[in-house]
């Protein structure tokens, strides 16, 4: 196997909003001649066709959320629960952009249980422990507990044109934490965008303290006679929340998948690609299509 070989895993539901909010905060909200709603396709096949261009992988595999009952509302009924509903033209962009994907024949998962993340980490350590150079792209920080040797993880700034890539260094230089370690971040902080409640009173300056002292969440919690005060108070009155705060932020990596690492190589589907395209007046993107299966 080629050890240099690079498999590009995008999380579909991150780039799929930010490429409709990107255009639709400027009022621009395409719609086909069918009156098939089109600006976040439009948007993604944009920023994924110019990351094909720009990385140059072997493999491409994108991953979906479909639902928000996944296994952690059975953990914790509240998980996700602030989040508001998604824009009525957004949608049906997602079924539609499924779509498009089985005309280009791009591989891609969702599974009711689990979240993108959950089908991102599967796929990537099955392909680093299968020598690939793996590149996950996000929008998601939770994703950054995925960096290892092998697994890098480009967040999305704007769009492609601006990303931060997330290896090992980079993850200590920038935040001071292993990747280990953002698991252990968010069972003491929390995360507000996913409704994970952490230790009331802990932030990230206070969490990044005590992990750089104590290394994890559970050797913390067993280490709370060496505190003080109010924060001893916290942790031992907090540690079952802290704990199930820790594991509603853990992605897990062992989903069942349907695609095995070589149906996963990167080989587009010109004439499905085309009929589909033409269907949602796309047709400005077959060019560049064309133009990346002479590169391959």
């Amino acid at each position: 196997m080629n050890n240099q070989s690079k498999f590009l895993i995008v999380d579909g539901s991150s780039m799929l909003v930010r490429a409709y909010f990107a255009s639709a905060f400027r009022g621009r909200i395409m719609q086909s001649s069918r009156g098939v709603y089109t600006n976040g396709v439009f948007g993604f096949l944009n920023m994924m066709l110019r990351a094909v261009e720009q990385m140059q992988p072997s493999h491409l595999f994108v991953a979906w959320d479909v639902s928000r009952d996944t296994f952690r509302r059975e953990l914790y009924p509240a998980y996700k629960g602030t989040r508001g509903e998604l824009p009525d033209e957004l949608h049906p962009q997602f079924e539609t952009m499924k779509d498009v994907l089985n005309a280009l024949g791009v591989p891609q998962h969702f599974d009711e249980r689990y979240e993108a993340d959950d089908i991102i980490g599967t796929l990537a350590h099955q392909a680093a422990d299968g020598g690939h150079d793996v590149l996950v792209l996000t929008g998601d920080r939770d994703a950054l507990q995925l960096v290892r040797d092998g697994i890098t993880v480009a967040i999305m700034k704007k769009g492609i044109s601006e990303m931060d890539y997330y290896t090992p260094a980079f993850l200590q230089e920038t935040w001071g934490l292993t990747a280990e370690q953002i698991i252990d971040l968010k069972g003491l902080m929390g995360d507000t965008s996913d409704n994970i409640p952490g230790v009331p009173g802990i932030g990230e300056k206070t969490a990044k303290k005590l992990l750089d002292e104590y290394g994890t969440l559970e050797n913390l919690i067993a280490n709370t006679h060496l505190l003080k005060g109010k924060m001893k108070e916290k942790i031992e009155t907090h540690r079952e929340i802290a704990l199930l705060s820790k594991q509603l932020a853990t992605i897990v990596t062992d989903v069942p998948l349907v695609h095995e690492l070589e149906q996963c190589r990167l080989s587009f589907r010109m004439e499905t690609a085309r009929e589909k395209l033409a269907e949602l007046d796309l047709n400005r993107f077959v060019n560049t299509l064309e133009r990346l299966v002479q590169v391959g």
